[in-house]
């Protein structure tokens, strides 16, 4: 079977790093490594990743330039055919999935990606995936669309993302902007497993998921993609804006009946499957 990588970086997580773990290490995959890249935290982070050192691969604790830069410590350490990242607080979707992935796989792709969860207060909402490369994309795509998977459930070929790295340059949407670099130099070969292979934690927001940092995700995404915005674009990223302060708002002065909206449209769930 091939090794496979998962990668925790952290810094300051004490109250989410345990769950990680725990649902790392449970994976019955029989040929897994796992590495955790802390920027030295000052809470008691450390002290719990240590509980589990016996099951952990490679512990490194030091000062790093943020998340992107740690992701790119770990790739000195990665031996696994294929890697993974998985934040702090964020888990696997159950015990068995790496293994439904990689058990009798045989194939090359560069990108092997899933569906998700998203867990917020009001239980589990399932995102299906569905990757902007499975069909003809545009560079205004490539800005103005999702790549349509999150990161804790794509699972890339680590000889590639060796080559390609993390672009310190986009703080926000470095992991979208390596993706692409990863398929566009690669071979052009992706797969979609079918299932959801993570929970993302969104109880706390993570900032690319927060909407005061929607025009510096279009801005860097602008830059990453050497695409200049139009009129029309301006315009787009104004009405966007303006439709997220409204929710904002809303959601403020109105939090119960924004809550029974959420729960009626979008099939909450209080348990995993």
């Amino acid at each position: 079977m091939k090794k496979i990588s998962i990668v925790t970086v952290c810094f300051n997580c004490v109250g989410t790093i345990e769950q990680t773990i725990k649902s790392v290490i449970s994976q019955d995959y029989p040929n897994l490594e796992y590495i955790i890249i802390d920027g030295a935290s000052q809470d008691d982070t450390l002290n719990i990743v240590e509980k589990y050192q016996d099951s952990i691969t490679k512990i490194l604790s030091e000062p790093d330039k943020g998340i992107f830069d740690a992701m790119n410590k770990s790739l000195n350490y990665v031996t696994g055919k294929y890697v993974l990242f998985m934040n702090a607080g964020d888990t696997f979707a159950n015990e068995h999935v790496v293994s439904d992935i990689f058990k009798n796989y045989d194939g090359d792709d560069n990108l092997l990606y899933g569906d998700d969860y998203v867990l917020n207060d009001l239980g589990y909402m399932k995102r299906q995936a569905h990757a902007i490369y499975e069909r003809p994309f545009t560079i205004r795509d490539l800005v103005f669309k999702s790549q349509g998977f999150s990161h804790q459930s794509l699972f890339t070929k680590t000889e590639q993302l060796q080559r390609v790295k993390f672009c310190l340059d986009f703080p926000l949407g470095a992991d979208y902007h390596t993706t692409y670099k990863v398929f566009m130099t690669g071979n052009h070969k992706l797969k979609y497993v079918g299932f959801p292979i993570s929970v993302f934690d969104d109880r706390n927001g993570g900032a690319s998921h927060n909407g005061k940092f929607m025009i510096q995700i279009y801005v860097e995404r602008k830059s990453m993609f050497k695409y200049e915005f139009s009129f029309l674009d301006k315009v787009i990223l104004l009405w966007k804006s303006i439709r997220f302060n409204s929710k904002y708002y809303l959601s403020k002065l109105f939090p119960y009946l924004i809550s029974v909206y959420r729960i009626k449209n979008r099939n909450y769930i209080k348990q995993l499957p």
